[in-house]
């Protein structure tokens, strides 16, 4: 998980990835139930195209397990509601709030200037002109909506590229990250969100169901 200390500011991640200690996010789902988030799926965008030697890339480090083209995307909210699999999807209340939310804005360009790391995830930075980090902020003011060290005032926009599995080869991680920081993927218009529920029994964020779109 993120480190509290560390500031909302990509930066802030990329001045100390040399002290990261790499720390795989652990499932939090049981099996057969379904994690609700809220995501930018981009994985049939010019973006995905730009990202297969990269991946290529990454899956040469054996500390890393590289997002699924299928898979990739940008995390708006994950949500603290699960579904069992005998349950309908989505709870009444997250439909409605970001049914709402979405109404209120209009499609927005997302820009992804550089590679970064987090305890967990390598990630492209993403710029938005603070439309992601809106969007974030306005579902954690639901009451109902329970937030982490990834949310709101912790809240950090990014295109996640992969998964950190163990600390084996970080260091060279670090120098291939150092040497191709800067991308040269294009930009994405983003025109419409997408509900997901993320499957328990999958590897972690590997496979999800989308629920609904909503239209910006």
């Amino acid at each position: 998980m993120h480190d509290n200390e560390m500031a909302s500011d990509a930066s802030e991640y990329w001045d100390r990835r040399r002290e990261i200690t790499p720390s795989p996010e652990r499932r939090f789902v049981a099996d057969g139930d379904s994690q609700l988030a809220l995501i930018v799926d981009v994985s049939d965008s010019p973006v995905a195209e730009a990202y297969g030697r990269l991946r290529d890339d990454l899956d040469d480090f054996d500390c890393v397990r590289s997002t699924p083209r299928a898979g990739l995307h940008l995390t708006v909210k994950l949500f603290s509601r699960t579904t069992a699999a005998d349950e309908p999807a989505p709870t009444d209340d997250v439909d409605d709030a970001v049914h709402d939310i979405a109404a209120e804005h209009g499609p927005f360009e997302a820009a992804f200037p550089r590679l970064n790391v987090f305890p967990d995830t390598v990630y492209a930075e993403t710029e938005t002109d603070g439309v992601l980090s809106a969007l974030n902020t306005a579902l954690c003011e639901r009451t109902w909506a329970a937030t982490s060290s990834r949310d709101a005032g912790q809240f950090v926009p990014h295109l996640t590229l992969g998964y950190l599995t163990s600390a084996e080869g970080y260091d060279r991680l670090v120098d291939f990250l150092e040497r191709r920081r800067d991308l040269s993927f294009p930009t994405a218009t983003v025109d419409e969100l997408s509900l997901v529920a993320y499957d328990g029994a999958s590897n972690w964020r590997s496979a999800a169901t989308t629920i609904r779109t909503y239209s910006l």
